[in-house]
């Protein structure tokens, strides 16, 4: 992996794409060739087994669900961390609050850090660690969904399943442009760079600077982009009929419902046994 260190770019040796921050990374895998309104139900269900039960045993199973995942789509645990360290981050301080401000329970452990006494108590411990992973597992599945579902198919698929086109028009034009405005920022800041302004390091002093020349630039190709794309639209009287034809049809096959019913029975039974574990307890 060779990266710009002055971009959030990387570049794949052998491949023939980009990885911006957030966009779908094609592949070939079992999890890419996955029906796009399977793996929308499967994050569904991830999720709301996540809020369900928040009990830090299940964030650990569903944490190490999440890895092996990644690792099965071929993007495996440096593409995690590079895409993902800012949320890991976040959710370390999460915990770290929970462990030192909520004093309940009994008391693990005491450090001494000069003047001041800072305890460590059972239910910070593991309230920390239930809401760290709580935030990591659903930023973290919703990234996954977002790197292995190509837009197209899934606002086909859910326009065939009865959604509006013109509502799955907007949804891949909002994906879609997610990679391009990335893109052009890179392009902005590196051509502010080149004119000697000093974009390198942000302070709090020269926030409103560093906004002013990356956003009015940003802002004017927004608008230009929109202006294309509105010309575009009415040139082919997008919206004039009811319904739409397809070039593909994204049908749901009996694999695709046999995968989604195995999910659903594996995190039935994951959410039943910490049931029973906590009722042990």
């Amino acid at each position: 992996m060779v990266k710009d260190k002055g971009s959030f770019f990387a570049f794949k040796k052998g491949a023939s794409f980009l990885y911006p921050g957030l966009s779908y990374v094609p592949g070939s895998t079992f999890v890419h060739s996955a029906h796009p309104i399977i793996k929308l139900l499967v994050l569904i269900i991830f999720n709301l087994t996540v809020f369900s039960l928040a009990h830090y045993s299940l964030g650990l199973i569903l944490f190490g669900i999440l890895l092996a995942t990644y690792q099965v789509a071929g993007l495996g645990f440096s593409f995690f961390w590079q895409k993902l360290r800012i949320i890991i981050v976040f959710s370390l301080l999460i915990f770290l609050v929970q462990i030192f401000f909520l004093r309940e329970g009994y008391l693990i452990a005491e450090l001494v850090i000069w003047k001041f006494r800072l305890g460590i108590w059972s239910a910070g411990l593991f309230e920390g660690l239930s809401l760290a992973l709580r935030f990591i597992n659903v930023i973290a599945s919703s990234f996954l969904f977002v790197s292995v579902t190509d837009p197209n198919r899934l606002a086909y698929s859910l326009m065939q399943g009865g959604l509006p086109y013109r509502l799955g028009f907007m949804l891949i034009t909002a994906l879609r442009f997610i990679p391009v405005f990335h893109r052009e920022l890179n392009q902005v800041r590196y051509a502010q760079m080149a004119k000697g302004i000093d974009l390198e390091k942000v302070s709090l002093r020269k926030l409103g600077q560093y906004v002013y020349y990356l956003l009015i630039p940003l802002v004017i190709s927004a608008l230009e982009k929109v202006d294309s794309l509105t010309i575009s639209m009415e040139s082919r009287a997008f919206g004039l009929y009811p319904s739409r034809t397809y070039l593909t049809r994204q049908a749901l096959t009996a694999t695709d419902w046999l995968t989604f019913l195995l999910f659903l029975a594996f995190f039935l039974a994951l959410h039943f046994a910490v049931k029973m574990l906590v009722f042990l307890k």
